[in-house]
């Protein structure tokens, strides 16, 4: 089973707006695409299916600027990252984007790439987005990979008579400095080259140069290397399913955040302190979204005028008819999402497109119910532990699954949070947890023109109010009959039955009605 880590795929990543999976996922795919080329890139091709989700909604979700600065290292929360397409014409870098028919898509975020240098140097890579901003590198100039940007990557093209001898080197020099090779995935397809094979490593440090160098002076080897985008999973899960996470935390008596923490910890090899830290870091960024959301810091959505500064003051005066905690926290989660749609810096909770309903949920326990800092980390890593679970057994990929498996997780994640925070059970998280999302149940993903604010703003608001009437419910004595493992799996499979008009592609729903339709702005151009 593929390792989860809360860091990784649930709280996080950092990344620009709109979409983890459309924005972040691009950053993540050029940068290691960067990586493998290891030249000076002249020009670039980037090919979407015509069928998938990718190529309807690129053009409205950062995309071009995703990959863009993933290629020229331009870091996600850099001031320039939005002028990255004026910086790749100054350095006269050639990138095109074109949707086409590609017989072998097989994700609805399936892409190809091809790289190239002045020098000669091509490469040609084919790579998917899937789901909450994580990646799959699939191929490597027609040779199976499976670089998902979470270790070192080494691959090897070698005539298949030195085998023994790089694996041989390989396995000494490992051992000699201390270093895990996680994996070695072999290849042999002679369709692509006679007498050629191809190997995959997989570490937990950088490749050593003297490797590169004593492998690259061997006659007709072929080297690639890649670095990580997220951090390096040394050791194992303790535990990959929500009745098994509730038997570890009650076995040592810990609250759920308590539960998740170890976790990471023994998933990660990184102290206590340092993953508290980490946590807090993006607690922080969180709380800031929130915040700038409140002051309009940023106003450039597409489709909606900036709302959550109005709707603040006149719960300011009163001028609201409840006026209630649900309300607030509904207000704030818009205002991140404001920050998010605008291709501000934001942390995917689990992603972009509901990266409203974590921060607003934990900015309200901090403001409005006296959570300090401290046990505000706690509550966020037991969000972490609910949107862990559904990492390991779903997608928050709402292309694959609807709107359910974003906002509807989120929703569940932040009840989570909110038991965390009134000291209620482990069994009360998972019970609210469940709840939330059960009441989102075939939600599907119908973003207006493809932009993720109508009706992703209004769906993050709603999510973080039915976190705290969760918690409330079965604080309250509600009896939940139907466990978060089997609430998630059946999420998923309901969400995968949706029709791929209703998964991300504004081809269905309100997207289609004719007043969304009268939303439509000019397209903009692919070329830089």
């Amino acid at each position: 089973m593929t390792k989860r880590s809360i860091f990784n795929d649930v709280i996080g990543p950092l990344t620009r707006g709109p979409s983890s999976s459309h924005t972040g996922a691009s950053y993540f795919i050029g940068t290691i695409s960067r990586y493998l080329f290891g030249d000076e890139i002249d020009s670039v091709e980037i090919f979407f299916d015509e069928d998938g989700s990718f190529g309807k909604v690129y053009k409205y979700q950062n995309s071009e600027f995703g990959f863009i600065a993933g290629l020229l290292n331009i870091s996600m929360d850099s001031h320039e990252f939005l002028e990255v397409k004026r910086i790749a014409r100054s350095k006269n870098i050639a990138v095109h984007f074109q949707t086409k028919r590609l017989p072998k898509a097989n994700h609805p975020n399936y892409m190809e790439l091809k790289l190239s240098s002045r020098h000669g140097e091509k490469i040609e890579l084919t790579a998917r987005s899937t789901g909450g901003g994580t990646i799959a590198i699939d191929t490597v100039n027609g040779w199976k990979t499976s670089i998902d940007g979470q270790t070192y990557d080494l691959l090897i093209r070698f005539p298949t008579e030195q085998e023994a001898e790089i694996r041989n080197y390989l396995d000494i020099q490992s051992k000699k400095l201390g270093m895990n090779i996680m994996n070695f995935q072999k290849q042999k397809k002679s369709e692509i080259q006679q007498n050629t094979q191809f190997l995959q490593v997989k570490l937990d440090y950088k490749t050593p140069i003297a490797w590169i160098t004593h492998l690259t002076s061997l006659p007709n080897v072929k080297i690639w290397t890649s670095e990580p985008t997220f951090k390096v999973m040394k050791g194992n899960q303790i535990f990959n399913s929500a009745k098994k996470m509730r038997e570890y935390a009650e076995a040592k008596s810990f609250s759920l955040g308590e539960a998740a923490l170890e976790y990471e910890m023994n998933l990660l090899q990184t102290s206590k302190d340092d993953i508290l830290k980490e946590m807090e870091k993006r607690v922080v960024i969180m709380l800031k979204s929130v915040e700038a959301g409140l002051e309009s810091k940023i106003a450039g959505m597409k489709t909606l005028d900036s709302s959550a500064s109005k709707l603040a003051n006149q719960s300011n005066k009163n001028a609201l008819f409840s006026n209630s905690h649900n309300t607030l926290v509904a207000i704030r989660a818009m205002a991140t999402m404001e920050i998010a749609s605008s291709g501000g810096y934001v942390c995917a909770a689990p992603t972009g497109g509901s990266s409203g309903v974590i921060p607003a949920t934990l900015y309200t326990l901090h403001h409005d119910f006296n959570i300090n800092m401290k046990d505000l980390v706690y509550c966020a890593f037991a969000a972490g532990g609910v949107g862990l679970i559904h990492a390991i057994r779903s997608t928050f990929a709402a292309e694959v699954a609807g709107c359910q498996v974003e906002i509807g997780i989120a929703g569940a994640m932040a009840a989570a949070a909110v038991v965390e925070a009134a000291s209620g059970t482990v069994n009360n998280a998972l019970d609210a947890a469940a709840i939330c999302l059960q009441n989102t149940m075939g939600s599907v993903c119908d973003l207006v023109a493809g932009f993720c604010e109508i009706p992703c703003h209004t769906r993050n608001a709603v999510a973080a109010s039915n976190a705290f009437v969760c918690c409330d419910l079965v604080l309250g004595g509600y009896s939940n009959h139907i466990t978060l493992d089997d609430s998630i799996d059946a999420s998923d499979s309901s969400g995968k039955m949706l029709p791929s008009e209703l998964r991300c592609t504004a081809l269905g729903g309100i997207a289609i009605t004719p007043s969304a339709q009268r939303l439509f702005k000019k397209e903009p151009e692919d070329d830089i």
